[in-house]
């Protein structure tokens, strides 16, 4: 059995088990020349072949316990008709067209791409989306505004985002249901934009859809994970009381001196920073133990607080590989 469903299943392993968000992609030389050989980012997420090269690629080059779809959450609105793209220095841009007819069948490179990585790996697959209001908010605002964020602008559109939760919601649960019948072990719930909202917005817009998905993907027998990036205290007390989360991912903010608040019938996953691993050595190898001492008596998956940096040398992921294996 893999030491990361075991953790999953809340079963406290001697080993810790490790993956990394954005683990395969922009910080590999491997990645950047298979990158070349595609127009755009939008070809390599629905070309099946590339999806299986690079999702296994730093399972290849490292030692770790779970790949993670090469995939984005803008999959959905593009399943809904929208046009996306991929900006170097500006971000994902979403032409979106809310009244277009979701044609979900456009998915089928990302659902083959993961049975022919279950077919070659025997390590647990992580699948996943962007949560309703995180998915949303790239769609309904652009990449400027997106810049220096006003969230008085949230409040104008209040009423629109209220009409469009319960349609990304059933059409996330169907991409996701698609994943977990595709062969993926685990699915992980984005919510990389939830510290934007207040307390009644996060219940509304957060809360409540990932409930609903997370009780729809329970009864397929998905193993859940939530990552309510930025969430206040308050709210990812909440969040960590959904009854369908198995796992609860931490962010970089989160003072793991309130991990006691938390529900701890969880596995926690994370929260290294990411800067720390870019700089490596000492300062790596020192909060790696603050990490996994604050752990030591709970289910937990190492990762990072967000995603790996594009800058980040392949000798420190070793590092940190190498520090976890070691320590545990």
């Amino acid at each position: 059995m893999s030491i990361l469903l075991d953790n999953l299943k809340k079963n406290k392993t001697n080993k810790t088990p490790i993956w990394l968000m954005r683990q395969a992609g922009r910080h590999l030389p491997e990645y950047l020349e298979i990158k070349k050989k595609h127009k755009n980012l939008l070809s390599m997420f629905l070309d099946t072949e590339t999806i299986v090269e690079v999702t296994l690629q730093p399972v290849k080059r490292y030692d770790l316990d779970a790949s993670i779809i090469f995939s984005d959450i803008l999959i959905v609105p593009y399943l809904m008709g929208s046009q996306i793209s991929f900006g170097e220095s500006n971000g994902p841009l979403v032409d979106f067209k809310k009244l277009s007819k979701t044609d979900i069948k456009k998915a089928e490179p990302i659902y083959n791409a993961i049975k022919k990585i279950k077919d070659i790996s025997n390590q647990p697959l992580i699948g996943f989306s962007g949560g309703v209001w995180s998915t949303i908010y790239y769609c309904l605002f652009d990449s400027e505004t997106r810049k220096d964020f006003d969230k008085k602008l949230i409040i104008q559109k209040e009423k629109e985002i209220n009409g469009l939760i319960p349609i990304f919601t059933d059409i996330i649960i169907t991409h996701a249901t698609n994943q977990i019948k595709s062969g993926i072990d685990a699915f992980q719930l984005f919510e990389s934009w939830s510290g934007l909202l207040n307390d009644e917005q996060f219940e509304a817009w957060c809360l409540e859809p990932a409930n609903k998905i997370f009780s729809a993907l329970k009864e397929l027998g998905s193993y859940n994970i939530g990552f309510p990036r930025e969430a206040s205290l308050k709210n990812y007390i909440q969040y960590s009381n959904i009854k369908s989360l198995d796992c609860i991912s931490l962010d970089t903010q989160f003072n793991i001196d309130n991990l006691d608040l938390l529900n701890q019938a969880l596995c926690f996953q994370g929260n290294l920073n990411p800067e720390t691993l870019l700089v490596g050595k000492e300062r790596l190898d020192n909060e790696v133990d603050d990490i996994l001492l604050a752990f030591n008596n709970k289910p937990h998956i190492f990762n990072l607080g967000h995603g790996v940096l594009p800058e980040t040398p392949t000798e420190n992921v070793r590092q940190l590989i190498n520090k976890i294996r070691n320590n545990s």
